[in-house]
Formats: structure tokens, C-alpha cells, sequence
């Protein structure tokens, strides 16, 4: 009797008679299926659940971490700050919002996955090589800023003749306008794998041709797609003296090869007296 309990057994027996395999989606599957945008910054905002739309012309910061600026806007070890003056008098293009939430599709989700999904990243730390979540993901509501509208270019320039402060701030990497959200609801939950004589749920799933049982854990989450209008970006000058120094002729053949006249022979000369 207990030999036919093992776990093994029970997988067994699960793949050739009971239930389809259903795999962790890989990343790419994951963007695909939810609607993922490299592009698009998620952030977690309760504040903004009651009125989303609140969001629109607010303006967020993203500072230096340990004196480095990320390379996306998506990487989870920045953090958003809400800048306290949105852009002003900003006008909500009506076609953009959602009549129905809309579902984007469900996905089975392990650890690995969440560390490797910026959108994700939030559950790993609920997770461990023996849990999964089953996700459905829902846009909930979308929003744009008419941003054709005489008004917007003018309020947005008022906005940084008021803001030079943090425009000429070197610790601030990113300033940008969120022009458009998505609000997107997550309904979650969570699997363990199955292992004989443990208790577990009463119902299952086949997670990569092995029983997880469900747990009591069953939540809601929610998080915001900011689509970033960008007014100022890391600084990123190139150091053009230090790089002519160590290899001028090839510098000289990427970057300058199409200048004519004055700048070219200037450079030219510059070089030749650095030499």
C-alpha cells in the first residue's frame, strides 16, 4: 500500500492517466501572454486604485542607488518617487479608457521566473523551489494623456521652468510625465509540490509533470504600466578628450568621418598636437 503512495508513483499515475502538464512559463511567454512592455514602468500604487486616472501628468523621479543610474526603467532596484508638482492642466484623452477589463491570459509561475520578470519580481520572495503561483492577469483600466492638445507642450514646459531644481539635480537619474497607465489585476494562487505523507490542498494541478496541491493562499494584487513621457534622462557625455588620447585615428573614423570644414580640421590638429 505504501509503495503505491510514493511520490512517485503518484506522478506516474498523474501523467499517464489524470492530468495535461501545464509548464512555468518561460520570460518570453510571460511578456507575451501578459502584456509586458520594456518600455512601460510597473509600479505598486494603492493610493491610485479608487481613481487611476489620477495618475496622468504626475511626474516621477528615480535617484542614484549606491551613485549608479539603472539602464532601464524597469530595473526592481530603483524606486519611484512621486515629484510633488504634476504637470499642470493636462486633458484625459476619453477614447483611451477601457469600456471592460479585459483578460490577458494565465500563466503557472515559479521562482526563477519572478527574479527574471521585472513585473514579476514582487512574489519572490514568496516563493522557494517548491511553490508556484497560478496567475491571471486582467488590464482593469487604461488611460492616456491627449497629449495633442494645444495645452500639453506649454504645460510641460511650465513644469520644468518651475522644477530646475530637480532637472539639475546630478543625483537624479530619470525625471519623467506618466502619458499613459495600465492598471493591471493579478489574481493569484499558490501550489506546493506535492510529497507523499505531507498534507496538502484537495485539489491539484501538473506543474511540469509533477503534483502541486493548492494551498488556503488566494489573493489580489494590483499594479500600474506607466508609459513615460521622458524629461530628462542620466547624463551620459561621452569623454571625447580621454578617448581621442588612447585611440584618436579610430575615433576620429566613428564619430567625426563625415565632418567637413572647420570642426574636422580642428579635431584633426588636435589630435596631431596630442600625438
Amino acid at each position: 500500500m505504501g509503495a503505491n503512495n510514493d511520490t512517485k508513483h503518484i506522478n506516474d499515475a498523474m501523467n499517464n492517466n489524470v492530468s495535461e502538464k501545464t509548464n512555468v512559463a518561460t520570460k518570453e511567454e510571460a511578456a507575451k501572454k501578459l502584456k509586458l512592455d520594456d518600455q512601460t514602468a510597473y509600479i505598486e500604487a494603492d493610493a491610485f486604485v479608487a481613481n487611476p486616472y489620477s495618475l496622468l501628468g504626475r511626474v516621477i523621479q528615480i535617484r542614484k542607488t549606491n551613485g549608479t543610474c539603472p539602464n532601464t526603467l524597469n530595473d526592481p532596484d530603483y524606486k519611484f518617487e512621486f515629484t510633488i508638482s504634476p504637470i499642470p492642466n493636462i486633458k484625459i484623452d476619453e477614447a483611451s479608457k477601457l469600456k471592460e477589463p479585459i483578460l490577458r491570459s494565465s500563466i503557472i509561475v515559479d521562482k526563477q521566473l519572478s527574479l527574471n520578470v521585472s513585473f514579476l519580481s514582487y512574489l519572490s520572495a514568496q516563493l522557494d523551489a517548491k511553490s508556484f503561483f497560478s496567475l491571471m492577469v486582467f488590464d482593469q483600466a487604461t488611460g492616456l494623456v491627449d497629449v495633442h492638445d494645444n495645452g500639453w507642450t506649454n504645460s510641460v514646459k511650465q513644469w520644468k521652468e518651475e522644477n530646475q531644481d530637480l532637472i539639475k539635480d546630478p543625483d537624479v537619474c530619470y525625471l519623467f510625465a506618466v502619458t499613459g497607465f495600465v492598471q493591471k489585476n493579478i489574481v493569484r494562487k499558490k501550489y506546493i509540490k506535492f510529497e507523499a505523507g505531507a498534507k496538502g490542498g484537495a485539489y491539484g494541478v501538473n506543474i511540469n509533470g509533477e503534483l502541486s496541491t493548492s494551498t488556503e493562499e488566494y489573493s489580489l494584487d494590483m499594479r500600474f504600466g506607466l508609459t513615460p513621457g521622458i524629461l530628462k534622462r542620466p547624463d551620459t557625455k561621452y569623454d571625447f578628450t580621454k578617448t581621442l588620447v588612447v585611440n584618436p585615428t579610430l575615433l576620429e573614423k566613428q564619430l567625426f568621418g563625415s565632418l567637413t570644414g572647420a570642426t574636422a580640421t580642428h579635431l584633426t590638429i588636435e589630435r596631431k598636437i596630442r600625438e
